[in-house]
């Protein structure tokens, strides 16, 4: 199967196969992709923890109800925002004048911590592995600093969790997200509609003895009920809006 066909059968796995590992020879590829990611500016505002430890994988899994596939995964990439190099820069040459706690240097550091994860994504299906992305590291980012020994301008953005799945399930249809030349904010409308009743189809043929949520229901359902630490975030970055 070619790289291509690889991701587009990708899904996010939920329980990965202890009894299968990430070979050193995987685990090389990978941080290697991961350190030859590109960057946004140039100035390297993003890290990676790599936890491999198993008490720590348990212990980070029991963190909320949604965090239980690290039990079971091999590796978990922590994806930082970290713009504690550019501090340094910054006191090597203190005669340059730059605002590290704009919403500028935020969104640098964040961008730089998602092209990591992404290229990590790829590589580890590229490899046959298979990985579930979660988005909410951002609601852990107390745990993960204690657990981590995250210092200084630093925070988790996402994490990666990669292993070897259980089982196979149905891919789940693709919204489409993508304008030629112009944006066009009717033809997103439509779509919506015709992606909540095929996501509702899809969760039927899974599920048929469940209630299934249309995207919307689901998207507006899951961004009220997860808490962000938002307001740790904004004072570990001490974000700065401009104010006019």
């Amino acid at each position: 199967m070619d790289f291509y066909q690889k991701i587009m059968n990708r899904y996010s796995v939920r329980e990965f196969d202890v009894n299968k590992t990430v070979t050193e020879e995987e685990y090389k590829k990978i941080i290697n992709v991961i350190n030859s990611a590109p960057t946004s500016s140039n100035w390297h505002s993003s890290s990676v923890i790599v936890v491999k430890d198993r008490q720590i994988l348990n212990e980070l899994s029991k963190v909320n109800k949604f965090t239980g596939a690290l039990k079971t995964a091999n590796l978990l990439l922590v994806f930082l925002a970290d713009f504690n190099r550019m501090i340094e820069a910054k006191n090597e040459f203190p005669d340059y004048e730059y605002n590290h706690n704009s919403s500028e240097s935020y969104t640098v550091a964040v961008g730089d911590a998602f092209i990591q994860a992404t290229m990590a994504q790829d590589i580890a299906v590229n490899l046959g592995l298979d990985t579930l992305f979660l988005g909410l590291t951002r609601m852990m980012v107390e745990p993960l600093i204690k657990h981590l020994n995250i210092q200084g301008q630093a925070f988790p953005v996402v994490s990666l969790a990669i292993g070897h799945k259980v089982n196979q399930t149905k891919i789940k249809p693709k919204l489409n997200r993508v304008f030629e030349n112009k944006y066009d904010i009717d033809k997103l409308k439509n779509e919506i509609i015709k992606y909540n009743n095929e996501i509702l189809k899809y969760f039927q043929s899974i599920t048929p003895d469940k209630t299934g949520f249309s995207y919307t229901h689901a998207t507006i359902k899951s961004a009220s009920s997860y808490k962000m630490d938002t307001d740790l975030i904004e004072k570990i970055w001490n974000l700065k809006l401009t104010q006019k």
